[in-house]
């Protein structure tokens, strides 16, 4: 797996944070950052919601190891969108 970085917009709506992943991979390391200046988003499976997943804070990061074909999922916790910059690397 190649070293990916994007910058996902996190709305109403969960969004995956990476893509599910094929082959031999092994799993993945993702490091997240809330790049929002006051607005956290909340973390989880598929089904998060805002208020039930783990908060990232307004400016925070959070390096995590995925197992193979898991997904981390975002949406937003307040009014605003928020913007996370996501970076992908394979372990």
């Amino acid at each position: 797996m190649a070293i990916t970085a994007a910058r996902v917009t996190v709305s109403t709506a969960a969004i995956a944070l990476n893509a599910a992943e094929s082959g031999a991979v092994s799993g993945a390391r993702l490091v997240v950052k809330n790049t929002h200046a006051t607005d956290a988003c909340d973390l989880g499976d598929s089904s998060v919601t805002a208020g039930t997943g783990f908060s990232l804070a307004a400016g925070a990061t959070l390096t995590i190891d995925l197992p193979h074909g898991e997904q981390l999922y975002a949406i937003r916790s307040a009014a605003a969108d928020v913007v996370v910059a996501v970076l992908r690397l394979g372990v």
